[in-house]
């Protein structure tokens, strides 16, 4: 077909790449080749039968797509980076990127010869390794280097694909898709007209359009056949398009002219506008040459990560800054925007709870957390809240009330949106009616042209115009019961406001809004990715929407769209995002937010509001570990809503009693510590898990039920994290107990607590302890999930150290080897724990005297990451590397000198790891060698 094509004919030629893969060999003198194997195949293929070829495209099916991941992701290890910049794109078609679990129980059996089929097994490891150095290296790579080479890849499954289910195909890459056809058809189009040949032909001419003429190499197989990064979070302002501002030219002019004020604060009711001033604020600093970064506040922790990005901090130094926790993330980046040179504005919106912008001390005042007053001339900041107490925001801030706006300037600006609404006079009581609040006066006029464009009633009889929308509202307002927070008048105000727009829509035939907007309402003030929440289960089957009028699942959307036009939602395209599931947001503005979730419906059907909504994210994130850097793309996305959920539910308005609900709640949580563990982003996970853990009896769950005792397992997790093995080693020990009592000694939950619990010892010291612990683990482990899975090589790793530490370095040395073998052969040499491991056994020949041996073992792991030699586990090994170096007496005062300044940069100066290199470096310059690398004899 490509010879046919007359864009393609004479500029493109193709290639077979073909590889052996049997059942079985009868032959005891043929072996069957292993996916590495194929993978180097590849390798000298591509080099030598096709290396006059400068530009390549490289077509993959099925497991082929496995076996060219493995060839990228070797090169790389290989420091060959440069090599495979000549591939300018690779598409793959049914590749099983989670693994194949069709017919997966006949396969093992009858390819139980074959080395190629455990990579088919679902999530296999290798896999996982691969593809986390691919998304690192290669998808998100921003050049080429030894380590690196930007490629773009594609994805896409067979809609009848029952082989590699189309979701196994396209999940991994955000350039992936679906085209029609089966496992074999796919590849094989009956003509031109076929999707699967349009899509192929269109990456084709994506590379010939790039200036290449491409070698397209396929490859085939016989046998049918897993780090994605955070997502960035956007901090520029949107000023494009931006609606007239009234009646605030003079508060604006009092924030940008007053220079005195480093500061500044818009307080004052929702609604009333205080975002849209922040943002002719930016617009104008912007014109002005100004670097202008907008916070929302709910989504801070990675917002203010992106803003010391943009400002040049070193990734390694950031990552270990966020780690430590918000105050050492915040002093980084004030050290970074004190030390810009040029003027700045960094702008926070909707800080209604000021203790988010300091979670360390909950004072803002104290101006230690991420808000603090510039010291440098050239620093502006903005905060808008509703919270208008100065002694909140300290005397080193300007608190500027926003008040509502003057009754001319509300009728200027409903004269001016609703055209047709009525006279000068009516649109002016009609705005003192509304309280002036801009929120509700744009409410008021969608609702008014949406009504004069259609002709439509809106169930409200007679509403025209100014006049009578304002009788409408005057009557309801006298039906409603106030509320007892001090922005009653507002909220009740507004309140009836939305409540006409809801109305509208029913009248309309979309009876279905109102439950959504409420649905939307009970999750966190952030962007919600609808898309991929309500296509995670069938909205039609759950008992909230029996009330839709709906045909299929995707009839949601119409009723977004109507929300959309009244401007209650807005529905968001998430720039530079293919994957459609995490590309489509919306946001509700904070007080329809807050106006929604007091609403009484929701009130009285608690249980199915919430419980849908923990219901879609449990679906959304089902197959997607939160300990897998693969997965964190999906859960930077859900996030603030799932803590947020399981908070509210379980610990706020009635005591829930449907148990089933609450445990769905409490799993939300656990997974939600996970990758808060994961991440580093340690505060948030201890308060959700103490919080819930304190106060469980609320909603009828004891301390020792199985739910609760993995929150208190993870609670162990964080305070080991946060090298507290004491506090860990007493909560882990009575989490182990009581999972003994409940599952068993060899259930794998049980055996995760006593690993922890072994390490929590061993981590104050008590190596004799811990060494007949971890041996019973390691024996368990044999037979529960096998001698080669991941979570045994990591307990067989502290049992090996816990061995050296007892002084028996020669049997550490052969555990170590052993481990070694197996993570060299199933995961990436880069991997921390493979890292790990290495430092370990230069440990054990140095304790042994083998110091050569040990010199050239650390020097060697160091190779593997000599792109990233501020990353933590470089500075691990270059510190090893100097304490042998020490006692061979080669050691330079520069090296060590170099490696205390980037552990200050990376941990900061006072931390234990940098004081104890700066020893070091004091004692080499008094020249006293010492005979033992440190003062305890460890290399730890």
């Amino acid at each position: 077909m490509i010879a046919a094509d007359p864009d393609l004919s004479g500029r493109v030629r193709t290639h077979v790449f073909e590889y052996p893969s049997p059942k079985f060999s009868l032959r005891p003198d043929r072996r069957i080749a292993t996916a590495d194997d194929v993978a180097d195949r590849l390798s000298t293929y591509l080099r030598h039968e096709l290396g006059q070829s400068a530009s390549l495209l490289l077509v993959t099916h099925s497991q082929g797509g496995l076996i060219t991941q493995r060839f990228l992701a070797r090169t790389l290890w290989r420091g060959e980076g440069e090599t495979l910049a000549r591939i300018k794109q690779v598409v793959m078609f049914a590749c099983p990127n989670d693994g194949s679990e069709f017919f997966l129980g006949i396969r093992k059996w009858w390819y139980s010869g074959n080395p190629q089929e455990a990579q088919l097994r679902p999530f296999d490891t290798a896999i996982v390794e691969t593809q986390r150095t691919l998304f690192r290296a290669v998808v998100n790579a921003t050049g080429v280097s030894e380590s690196t080479c930007r490629i773009p890849i594609a994805a896409y499954g067979g809609l009848e694909d029952r082989i590699v289910p189309p979701r196994s195909s396209a999940w991994l890459f955000h350039n992936s898709g679906m085209v029609d056809g089966d496992h074999f058809s796919i590849i094989q189009p009956k003509d031109s007209a076929a999707s699967s040949y349009r899509v192929l032909r269109g990456h084709v001419l994506d590379v010939l359009n790039q200036g290449g003429a491409p070698s397209v190499a396929t490859s085939e197989t016989v046998v049918e056949k897993t780090d994605a990064r955070r997502a960035a979070v956007s901090v520029t302002p949107r000023l494009e398009d931006l609606p007239k501002l009234y009646g605030r030219s003079k508060l604006v002019a009092s924030v940008v002219y007053d220079r005195q004020s480093r500061v500044n604060v818009l307080a004052g009711i929702g609604g009333s506008g205080k975002s849209r001033i922040a943002l002719e604020v930016a617009s104008r600093a912007k014109r002005a040459g100004h670097r202008v970064w907008w916070i929302e506040v709910p989504r801070i922790n990675l917002s203010m990560r992106e803003v010391a990005n943009q400002l040049g901090a070193p990734p390694d130094e950031a990552e270990t800054a966020w780690h430590a926790g918000p105050r050492s993330a915040a002093d980084l980046l004030w050290r970074l925007l004190d030390a810009s040179g040029e003027p700045w504005l960094l702008v926070f919106d909707n800080a209604d709870d000021p203790q988010l912008l300091d979670p360390t001390t909950k004072q803002v005042s104290g101006g230690t957390g991420w808000l603090r007053k510039p010291a440098s001339p050239h620093g502006r900041v903005l905060v808008t809240s509703r919270d208008r107490s100065q002694a909140t925001w300290g005397d080193w801030a300007t608190v500027r009330p926003v008040p509502p706006l003057d009754p001319d300037d509300g009728a200027s600006m409903l004269a001016e949106r609703v055209p047709d609404g009525g006279t000068s006079q009516e649109a002016r009581d009609l705005a003192v009616a509304l309280g002036g609040l801009p929120l509700a006066l744009h409410a008021a006029a969608q609702y008014l042209n949406a009504v004069i464009r259609d002709h439509a009633g809106s169930g409200t009889p007679a509403i025209t115009g100014f006049r009578s929308y304002r009788a409408a509202f005057e009557l309801r307002l006298k039906s409603t019961t106030g509320v007892s927070d001090n922005e009653s008048l507002g909220l009740g105000i507004v309140g009836e406001v939305f409540v006409l727009s809801l109305d509208l829509l029913a009248a309309r035939r979309q009876p279905w809004a109102a439950s959504l907007l409420k649905l939307l309402a009970c999750f966190q003030i952030a962007p919600i990715p609808y898309h991929m929440l309500f296509n995670s289960i069938s909205l039609t089957e759950t008992p909230l929407l029996t009330d839709f009028e709906a045909t299929s699942d995707q009839d949601y959307l119409p009723a977004l769209d109507a929300l959309a036009d009244l401007g209650l939602v807005e529905l968001q395209r998430v720039a530079g995002v293919r994957d459609p599931d995490l590309g489509r947001t919306l946001t509700l503005h904070p007080l329809v937010h807050s106006v929604m979730r007091q609403d009484p419906d929701v009130l009285e059907r608690r249980d199915d509001y919430y419980g849908l909504d923990i219901e879609m994210l449990l679906a959304a994130t089902a197959d997607r570990d939160p300990d897998l850097p693969e997965s964190w793309a999906v859960w930077n996305k859900v996030i603030t809503h799932s803590v947020e959920l399981a908070k509210a539910y379980l610990l706020g308005g009635p005591a829930p009693t449907d148990r089933r609900l609450v445990a769905a709640a409490l799993g939300l949580a656990r997974s939600s510590t996970r990758y808060l563990i994961a991440t580093g982003i340690l505060n948030p996970g201890s308060d959700l898990v103490e919080a819930l853990i304190t106060h469980c009896a609320r909603f009828r769950f004891d301390q020792d039920d199985p739910e609760i005792l993995g929150l208190r397992h993870e609670r162990g997790r964080i305070a080991l994290e946060r090298d507290e093995p004491e506090v860990a080693e007493e909560e882990l020990a009575k989490v182990v107990a009581a999972r003994q009592r409940a599952l068993g000694d060899d259930h794998p939950d049980t055996l995760a607590s006593m690993h922890k619990h072994a390490k929590a010892i061993a981590e104050q010291g008590r190596w004799d302890e811990a060494e007949p612990l971890l041996r019973r683990i390691v024996d368990a482990e044999q037979t529960v999930r096998g001698p080669e899975h991941s979570d045994m090589m990591v307990v067989k790793h502290s049992l090996a150290r816990t061995v050296l530490a007892l002084k028996r370095a020669p049997e550490a040395e052969r555990m170590l080897r052993d481990i070694l073998e197996v993570r060299v052969r199933l995961w990436s040499p880069r991997h921390p724990e493979t890292l790990s491991v290495r430092r370990t056994l230069a440990n054990s020949l140095l304790a042994q005297g083998e110091l050569v041996g040990a010199e050239a073992e650390l020097a060697d792991a160091l190779q593997v990451v000599a792109d990233d030699r501020h990353a933590r586990e470089a500075l691990a090994l270059r510190y090893s590397l100097c304490l042998v170096r020490v006692s061979l007496g080669t050691v330079e005062e520069k090296e060590l000198a170099i490696l205390a300044d980037d552990q200050a940069k990376a941990y900061g100066p006072r931390h234990p790891v940098t004081d104890r290199t700066r020893r070091l470096l004091a004692r080499l310059r008094r020249e006293l060698r010492p005979s033992a690398p440190t003062d305890d004899g460890s290399l730890e």
